[in-house]
């Protein structure tokens, strides 16, 4: 089953909405590849799209201070393990697709809903309080 965007899915933040929004694009063409050829090339995309999104959390991260930066960082190198491990899997075609769908599914959704909404909420604050800062300077 394709997993849906929605409303609910949004961070406030229009780049990471954006890019989760792609991401969703591009879990679902992963899920819904019927052949060997299309899998293998959609699980690429995937694995690339992927790296590049969480590269850019990363830089926000960074950038922003984000104290909780270390646990959202692990939970980033988890899945691009996983996703290696799809990748060296297809090669060799031995693939569970069942506990994999799951896994992305779950995955995605709820590292949105959790991780990714407590770094958006952090940036906002912090830009509010920088917004302060100039406005009122000491």
């Amino acid at each position: 089953m394709p997993l849906e965007w929605n409303d609910a899915y949004k961070v406030d933040h229009d780049e990471m909405d954006a890019q989760h929004q792609q991401l969703f694009t591009r879990v679902n063409d992963f899920l819904g590849a019927k052949d060997q050829e299309l899998l293998t090339a959609s699980a690429i995309e995937l694995s690339r799209y992927t790296r590049e999104h969480l590269a850019y959390e990363e830089v926000l991260m960074r950038s922003w201070r984000y104290p909780e930066s270390t646990e959202h960082s692990t939970q980033h190198e988890n899945l691009l393990s996983l996703l290696d491990n799809v990748m060296e899997n297809l090669s060799y075609e031995n693939l569970n697709r069942v506990d994999l769908d799951a896994f992305l599914t779950d995955w995605l959704l709820i590292h949105i809903a959790t991780a990714d909404q407590r770094l958006a909420i952090h940036i906002a604050f912090s830009g509010q309080c920088t917004e302060l800062k100039r406005s009122y300077p000491l």
